[in-house]
């Protein structure tokens, strides 16, 4: 796994993470951002995909922390 360089990379590699599983890639887009590695999403989903999407971002290498807003 990669190791973010900065906030950019960081929403970046939750954004692939996202695209890449297949509980997560056919969603409605989930808005995210990043400041001091800590990762905010933002969207109109239901709770069990909310879930979902804190499972795969939880699991993206340098995230250190979820401020969930979906």
């Amino acid at each position: 796994m990669t190791t973010p360089a900065n906030d950019a990379h960081l929403v970046q590699l939750v954004r692939g993470a996202l695209g890449r599983d297949p509980r997560t890639r056919s969603l409605p887009r989930v808005n995210v951002s990043s400041c001091k590695l800590v990762v905010t999403l933002h969207g109109s989903l239901t709770a069990e995909q909310g879930r979902a999407v804190r499972e795969v971002v939880s699991g993206v290498d340098g995230v250190e922390g979820i401020v969930c807003k979906l």
